[in-house]
């Protein structure tokens, strides 16, 4: 189950807990957060200015808002009877959930149909890709807030 930490997110691991409650499956709840030097490679004179700050940013690890993301995801599948591991990965949402999706042994995976900074009127593009990239079945979840207003 992947999550971004947007009310979004949450929903769809609320529903996925609902649906799969019965199964005692094995899951994993990831995180993907950007690498700075990727995301914001316009601004590379300003990393030079501020390398030494990111480098101590980096041995901070991950930030407290993603490990409170991820331990919301934990407490909603645990109503559910369902234990979750978290994982956190580094890069574009898309291509590291892709790689995660290779490098694990999984069977499905589950997330919002949108998320932060996503128009609400389609799918957002990370679910988009994750649909067209995956090997494995996707499920896709609309939020309640999607499904009102159409």
């Amino acid at each position: 189950m992947c999550t971004d930490g947007s009310r979004f997110a949450e929903e769809a691991i609320e529903q996925a807990g609902y649906l799969l409650k019965h199964t005692s499956p094995e899951v994993t709840i990831l995180r993907v957060i950007p690498k700075f030097e990727e995301e914001y490679a316009e601004y590379n004179e300003y990393f030079e200015v501020f390398k030494d700050d990111i480098h101590r940013l980096r041995k901070l690890g991950t930030p407290k808002a993603v490990k409170r993301s991820l331990e919301e995801g934990v407490k909603i599948l645990k109503k559910y009877g369902i234990e979750a591991k978290t994982k956190v990965r580094r890069g574009r949402a898309a291509d590291e959930i892709i790689r995660e999706i290779e490098e694990g042994d999984y069977n499905l995976v589950v997330l919002a149909s949108y998320g932060r900074g996503i128009s609400k009127f389609m799918l957002g593009s990370v679910s988009r890709e994750v649909v067209h990239r995956s090997e494995i079945p996707v499920l896709v979840m609309k939020s309640k807030e999607g499904r009102a207003m159409f």
